[in-house]
């Protein structure tokens, strides 16, 4: 009898040593599941591209633990939503699917409700669905409005609409609700470089990466904002540099998790095609900026070749592509952008305006001023040259800041139209542009001969390749001579939409 009290009593003991232990491990898995959710609501928070993808890997590993972990979920969607319209990345059918799932939690939190509802405007926004997207984000900001999301998503609605000024308010609004969330001070910058103001945006860029100087998307505006002011220096070359030697195939940034559920059977490479197409984009526009202009059309190229569907990278891309004469591409990449964002945006409106005098219309320059980079600068002062004549080129060159002439090569081939000044060197192989200039200037000259020869050298590889057209075969026609069979093909290959084609 005695004996089977202890067996009892051993049993009793061991089912409660057993209990405490389940206890325990299950508080310790409770614990380290509490610790990663707080560390997904810091990176979304703080919103860099790193922090996003190093979220996503964490959020679906909770919500494989736990499917009905609202505030994960909401972390998550609002992160595959951000990616998807910052970065183009294909992240929305994830987004969609926690969006559905969980459309019972609108309402339980400020912070679950501004996420939720942020992310499913910033869906109908990546769809291209800015009204949508813009009437979903005033909702949020009236149903959270402590909340930074819905005013970051109201923000990109409204900027992809062509609303620089609207979308600045928004993402000023988003700033004072959480001052450290890296996509809305970004997105202030972009508009405020998209509105002519370097200045601006390079104060608030050197600011951010001076607290997050591995942000590549930080660096990448800062560089633009450098080479519209023309400062000097290295850029975003170094840091696009590291990218590339650090690219892998992972689906996170380097130095996070190794894998994680994916949302997509393909992981994409590390860092994002937006970035990669950045660094080569600015890589394009330094070499054409020096009149290298092979090593341009290079860079332009890879850029074109990967550049994802984010609205503002493919209508910079086209308007680079199409400087470089390479129109019919740059018109292709400017249809992607237009069903994504209005055409009134910058972007587009200044890619649009490239293709336009790239094909030898007449241009109209878009309302509002003018982007602060170099290829609208030099846009600007050759759609001059094709409205008004060197007296208007010569006005365009005038109303820039002083010592900018100086640091474009292009430009300075054009003040050769209008003032008594040298390019600086001999032609090199590669430069038709030059060819086109010195074409004008003989035949403003009076130098028929000498004009033809110049423009039958710049019939392809840059953006007045179509008008040098027309000027060759008007001058061949005041000589008497005979266009040569196929003297045009190069160009029909790169601008078959030229009018001086037909």
């Amino acid at each position: 009898m005695r004996g089977a009290r202890r067996a009892l009593v051993v049993l009793v003991v061991l089912a409660a040593l057993g209990a405490l232990i389940s206890w325990w491990a299950s508080w310790r898995r409770g614990a380290g599941a509490a610790r990663m959710r707080a560390q997904v609501l810091a990176d979304v928070e703080r919103g860099g591209i790193s922090d996003l993808a190093r979220a996503q890997v964490m959020a679906r590993h909770l919500i494989v633990a736990d499917p009905q972990d609202a505030e994960t979920a909401a972390a998550l969607a609002f992160a595959d939503a951000a990616l998807a319209v910052d970065y183009g990345l294909d992240t929305t059918r994830e987004a969609k699917s926690l969006l559905a799932r969980h459309q019972g939690a609108v309402g339980t939190t400020d912070a679950v409700t501004g996420m939720l509802v942020a992310a499913r405007a910033l869906v109908h926004v990546a769809s291209g669905d800015r009204d949508a997207g813009a009437r979903l984000a005033v909702t949020g900001t009236a149903a959270a409005p402590g909340v930074a999301y819905p005013f970051y998503a109201l923000g990109r609605a409204r900027g992809l609409a062509g609303d620089l000024s609207g979308a600045a308010r928004a993402m000023e609004a988003a700033i004072v609700r959480t001052p450290g969330f890296l996509p809305a001070r970004l997105a202030w910058a972009e508009a405020r470089l998209d509105q002519g103001d370097g200045r601006a945006a390079r104060a608030a860029l050197l600011e951010i990466t001076a607290k997050m100087p591995d942000d590549l998307r930080a660096r990448l505006l800062l560089d633009e904002a450098d080479l519209a002011l023309g400062n000097g220096g290295p850029g975003a070359r170094d840091a696009c540099a590291a990218a590339e030697a650090s690219a892998t195939g992972e689906s996170g940034p380097p130095g996070g998790p190794a894998s994680a559920p994916a949302a997509t059977t393909e992981r994409p490479r590390w860092p994002p095609a937006a970035i990669r197409a950045a660094c080569a984009l600015a890589a394009a526009t330094r070499a054409r900026a020096k009149r290298i202009r092979s090593e341009a059309a290079v860079q332009a190229a890879r850029a074109a070749a990967m550049v994802p569907n984010q609205a503002r990278l493919l209508g910079r891309t086209a308007e680079t592509l199409a400087q470089l004469g390479l129109v019919d591409w740059a018109a292709a990449l400017l249809e992607r952008g237009r069903k994504l964002a209005a055409p009134e945006t910058p972007a587009l409106a200044w890619a649009t305006l490239a293709i336009t005098v790239g094909r030898g219309r007449v241009p109209a320059f878009p309302a509002g001023p003018r982007p602060a980079d170099p290829e609208s600068r030099l846009l600007a002062a050759r759609a001059a040259l094709a409205l008004g004549g060197a007296g208007a080129l010569t006005t365009m060159l005038d109303s820039f800041p002083a010592g900018v002439v100086d640091r474009d090569r292009d430009l300075v081939l054009l003040s050769r139209l209008g003032r008594d000044r040298d390019a600086g060197d001999a032609a090199a192989a590669d430069e038709p542009f030059r060819d086109y200039v010195d074409g004008l200037r003989a035949k403003l000259d009076g130098a028929l001969p000498k004009a033809v020869e110049k423009f039958g050298h710049a019939l392809s590889g840059h953006g007045d390749a179509c008008r040098a057209a027309g000027e060759y075969v008007a001058t061949m026609g005041l000589l008497k001579r005979p266009v040569a069979p196929g003297a045009l093909t190069a160009l029909a290959a790169e601008n078959n939409g030229c009018v001086n084609l037909r």
